[in-house]
């Protein structure tokens, strides 16, 4: 087959060097492979820190249909090359196609993402599109910059809800994770007038330190009525809260599903209640931004980071985390 022309070829990320992979739940392999060369258009990257991210832990423990699959897609890496240090873009699209160019990479149908549909970070090498890769300045550290993703979906967030309502709808965000107070921080940014409900006080308390308003989910009282909609932002991915921010919106309500919970929004729902769904996949082509408001201090992202160890460690870190999941905020992997 000729290769389609000013695409970037979507199919191509390869791994290299160490790569534990997950061929079943709970499973791991680790095989080692030759270190692959980079295509026109592409870097071989070398990662150096790599996040753990809720994604990664899901993916252990629920079958969503990846496997196997080379996990991880938060990291930052060197340019093998240049020796640039550089964040990594784990959404990959053609960048060509209309879509692409109206701004919705993630409809393009050569999308792929890191960890997911492509391998992913955890991975010691990738081959990877020129394009993802991110120059970091000094500021941001080898650990900040693998909490950049969030920041690009909090992104991706606030440009969505400002197509429904404006500043000053009535909002709740649930889930103090870090999404989720990533996220608040943005809105709060924005101009929004939000609380942050989480269940857990030091996750209430972290948020508090980044001037957030944060409160248990029996201290919150329903919306004060007014011209606009009320939105929730859901990211626990929980069903407690899915079922929280659906109650909370009421009638013409806007629920942004973040996180991925196990809870329909019925048909028969959104007609009775009025409501809208907006679901938030992923914050590709805003790392720039993200990398912007770390460099300034804007958004402290390395306050997130709660432990770190060493990528040859990734299974027990994983197990260790679903084990006592509300213990971990956010682990950093050192290849």
């Amino acid at each position: 087959m000729g290769q389609l022309p000013n695409k970037i070829k979507a199919m191509t990320v390869i791994a290299g060097g160490t790569i534990p992979t997950l061929f079943k739940l709970g499973q791991f392999s680790v095989t080692q492979a030759e270190v692959p060369t980079a295509q026109p258009g592409e870097e071989l990257v070398k990662i150096i820190t790599a996040g753990v991210c809720g994604t990664d832990l899901h993916l252990y423990e629920a079958d969503w249909g990846f496997m196997p699959v080379v996990l991880g897609h938060d990291a930052v890496g060197e340019i093998v090359s240049t020796g640039q240090r550089v964040a990594i873009d784990p959404a990959i699209s053609c960048r060509t196609c209309k879509l692409c160019l109206a701004g919705r990479p993630n409809a393009c149908v050569e999308y792929k993402f890191l960890g997911l549909t492509a391998p992913g970070t955890f991975a010691s090498y990738l081959t990877l599109p020129k394009v993802n890769l991110h120059p970091l300045p000094d500021s941001v550290s080898d650990e900040a910059g693998t909490v950049l993703e969030p920041i690009t979906v909090g992104l991706h967030t606030v440009e969505r809800l400002l197509q429904v309502v404006t500043s000053a709808a009535p909002i709740i965000v649930v889930g103090g994770g870090p999404i989720g107070i990533v996220a608040a921080k943005l809105l709060q940014l924005n101009g929004f007038d939000m609380q942050l409900i989480e269940p857990l006080s030091a996750r209430r308390e972290k948020a508090i330190n980044w001037g957030i308003t944060a409160i248990d989910p029996t201290e919150l009282k329903p919306h004060v009525i007014s011209g606009e909609r009320a939105v929730a932002i859901e990211t626990s991915s929980s069903k407690n809260g899915a079922q929280l921010a659906m109650d909370w919106v009421g009638i013409g309500g806007v629920i942004v599903a973040v996180g991925a919970a196990d809870l329909p929004l019925t048909y028969a729902q959104a007609v009775l209640k009025d409501q809208t769904l907006i679901g938030i996949r992923g914050g590709a082509r805003r790392y720039e931004k993200a990398i912007e408001l770390v460099a300034s201090g804007a958004i402290p992202v390395g306050d997130l980071i709660s432990h770190r160890n060493s990528i040859a460690n990734l299974e027990a870190v994983i197990n260790a985390t679903n084990a006592d999941p509300l213990g971990v905020y956010r682990t950093v992997l050192r290849h």
